[in-house]
């Protein structure tokens, strides 16, 4: 099991940069970042969130929160044109980062607005996830729908409706991931994960009241059984929505490599693409 940890990217491209320098010598595998948190928006901004992911001291195997909040993929305001330039460039950062998962939460962008029809926005988000497949094509990122609890989502809250879109789009780009925070917020059952299991590409991990792994009584034993029955040998994020002091960031590690030891580690970094000129 590769174990990695989430940061995000408010005080700009270097302090990932730093940061994975000291998640690599605590002896984390890899660093997770969020694709909306680069500009994206011309070829500049994309070229330099395509050095930034290429230069992370352990590599960027994961890259989550997939859409900007500015850019809606249900409701009236969809721009076709302008989805599918960002899921463009989106992949070629994915690609140059060599990261085999893009999560596809990004609830502010996907949630029906008021007065909207359900069954249309049903339609716009398998049209978008069919996007996201296209341009994700070749390049070596699967893209994982995450379904996330209603405190922030009004739909795709629930593991098997994660798992009946990427059904529906029926595309090898499109897998779904668990996020054990959602799971406990939604009560949804633990034995979700081995009867979804062959679409579960990604896990994420937090603890009560979305606080580090260990440091609450979620019920790790059976999350992690659920886990063993599929076979899961993946990716596994600390992910908890706020700065991580580096005691949190340790104790996180501590913890989850108690459950699955380094020496199991079986899966490998898919290389990075060199994009230095």
């Amino acid at each position: 099991m590769r174990i990695g940890c989430a940061l995000p990217l408010a005080k700009g491209l270097e302090e990932p940069l730093e940061q994975s320098q000291l998640l690599g010598s605590m002896g984390y595998d890899y660093v997770e970042l969020p694709v909306s948190g680069f500009d994206l928006t011309g070829p500049d901004g994309t070229r330099a969130a395509m050095r930034c992911v290429a230069s992370t001291a352990i590599p960027t195997a994961v890259l989550s929160s997939l859409m900007p909040v500015s850019l809606r993929v249900t409701g009236p305001d969809v721009n076709e044109d302008r989805v599918k330039t960002y899921l463009s460039r989106a992949a070629e950062v994915c690609h140059a980062a060599g990261a085999g998962v893009a999560v596809f939460g990004s609830a502010r962008s996907r949630n029906v607005p008021e007065g909207w029809s359900r069954e249309i926005a049903h339609d716009q988000l398998v049209t978008a996830f069919t996007w996201a497949a296209d341009a994700f094509a070749g390049s070596g990122t699967v893209v994982a729908i995450e379904a996330q609890n209603v405190k922030e989502a009004n739909i795709i809250r629930f593991l098997d409706e994660a798992v009946s879109y990427a059904r529906e789009v029926d595309r090898p780009e499109i897998k779904v991931m668990v996020d054990f925070y959602h799971l406990d917020e939604e009560a949804t059952p633990l034995t979700d994960i081995s009867r979804f299991g062959e679409w579960i590409r990604h896990v994420q991990t937090a603890d009560t009241g979305r606080n580090h792994p260990g440091s609450g009584n979620y019920d790790y034993a059976s999350f992690a059984g659920q886990l063993r029955i599929i076979g899961y040998d993946e990716t596994v994020s600390v992910e908890l929505m706020k700065p991580l002091t580096r005691d949190m960031m340790r104790q996180s590690l501590d913890f989850l490599r108690g459950i699955w030891p380094a020496s199991l580690s079986t899966v490998q970094p898919t290389p990075r693409v060199d994009t230095m000129e």
